[in-house]
């Protein structure tokens, strides 16, 4: 290691303790001690001014960032309660149902494990505070939104419009789960094609733009919508493009629904089988073996070669035989030919074979849309994912890779 790479090490270490030192600040100002019965007024003033514009914000108040601490509270006071309805109409089922469960429990619950961007979301809406209670870590309500919320689980409209939403949702991350891009005229039409009608495109528009904020599972553009996996979605969306004689994979509803929870890894049977010989060949448990497995599907999910796969395992497995490496190799070309890609539009290679050969004028080969054999190639590339994307980002930022520095 030269005198520039320990300085960047350096560097990198000094900026990781002061984030980490930053996030306990911030967690003990979060979990702090919270009073019961807890009023808004009270619920606000536990906020700094910087918080308290978040609020604002979220709840589009507008022409009030000059106010001083004092007023914000004041006028969130008065305005949050009226917000309540509207808000809602944006959420889904998880985040309605949370809210419920914590009206219908007194005003607290035990503070669930979520992550760090679902969290900040829920402390901007305004309505849901956190603290410690009796040495327990709880999501708590103001007493004067607990009967606005308890009515709402009765409204017919609102409940029809959460099943709508979360719908909506879904279907759209799955979607993008196994396309990664989409313009938005397709997507709605796809939307539309599942929902079986046709569908308010502002408000569509609005639900995913706010869902994005809770679960950011979805990239927006001016021009594309993707999946938060997919780095470099023009190119992705080029490389669709000049496949005219591949069709749109064409899945069900219950395929995408599916597809449509947070962090959903389709695991078929030649992914289960990676992992099953990576835990009977490696001193490995199985969860270790799904990581790596996990990676090696995205990778070839954006289009890597199998050479930049077997890069990618030489990282994080050590190969005592050159048997080993071809057993190895065997399943990442099994692996590859039954994964579905975003630039076969869903289809794996298998698949887009089989389709390229119903043409007279076979599509332009890249690296993605030919069957994969068996054979390598010299001088392979050397581009390495060493951190899983679920795993806790190395700047200290507490959120997932995928979700900080590996976007």
């Amino acid at each position: 290691m030269n005198k520039d790479d320990k300085n960047v090490e350096q560097i990198i270490e000094e900026l990781t303790k002061e984030e980490m030192a930053r996030m306990q600040k911030q967690a003990q100002k979060q979990w702090r001690k919270i009073p019961f019965p807890l009023s808004l007024h009270d619920a606000l003033n536990r906020y700094t001014k910087a918080d308290l514009d978040g609020i604002r914000k979220y709840l589009e108040i507008k022409n009030a960032s000059k106010l001083k601490k004092a007023e914000i509270v004041h006028l969130l006071e008065k305005n949050i309660p009226d917000h309540l309805y509207p808000s809602v109409l944006l959420w889904d089922r998880e985040r309605f149902n949370m809210l419920l469960k914590i009206a219908e429990n007194n005003g607290k619950i035990m503070a669930p494990d979520l992550e760090m961007d679902e969290m900040e979301y829920l402390r901007h809406t305004g309505f849901i505070y956190t603290g410690t209670w009796e040495g327990n870590k709880v999501f708590a309500l103001p007493n004067e939104l607990y009967d606005p919320i308890l009515a709402l689980k009765h409204d017919l409209h609102v409940r029809a419009t959460i099943k709508r939403n979360t719908k909506w949702i879904k279907l759209t991350r799955g979607l993008l789960y196994y396309y990664g891009v989409l313009d938005p005229v397709r997507l709605i039409q796809m939307v539309e094609k599942y929902m079986k009608e046709p569908i308010d495109v502002t408000m569509y528009f609005k639900v995913i733009a706010d869902s994005t904020h809770y679960c950011p599972e979805i990239t927006v553009d001016t021009d594309s919508f993707s999946h938060i996996d997919v780095l470099e979605p023009k190119e992705v969306k080029r490389e669709q493009q000049l496949k005219e004689s591949i069709p749109y994979y064409d899945f069900t509803e219950k395929q995408l629904l599916e597809a449509g929870a947070p962090g959903f890894v389709e695991r078929n049977a030649s992914y289960q089988q990676f992992v099953h010989f990576l835990t009977q060949n490696f001193d490995m448990d199985i969860e270790d073996a799904d990581m790596i497995v996990e990676e090696c599907t995205y990778t070839i999910k954006s289009g890597d070669s199998p050479n930049q796969v077997i890069s990618y395992l030489s990282q994080m497995l050590e190969f005592d035989s050159e048997q080993l490496v071809k057993a190895v190799m065997d399943k990442v070309i099994h692996l590859m030919n039954n994964t579905r890609g975003w630039v076969l539009k869903g289809h794996t290679p298998d698949e887009a074979f089989g389709l390229e050969k119903k043409h007279l004028q076979p599509m332009p080969e890249t690296k993605s849309n030919s069957k994969i054999s068996g054979k390598t190639h010299s001088n392979p590339s050397q581009k390495v994912v060493k951190i899983g994307r679920n795993q806790p980002c190395p700047c200290g930022s507490g959120k997932k890779h995928k979700k900080c520095c590996g976007k």
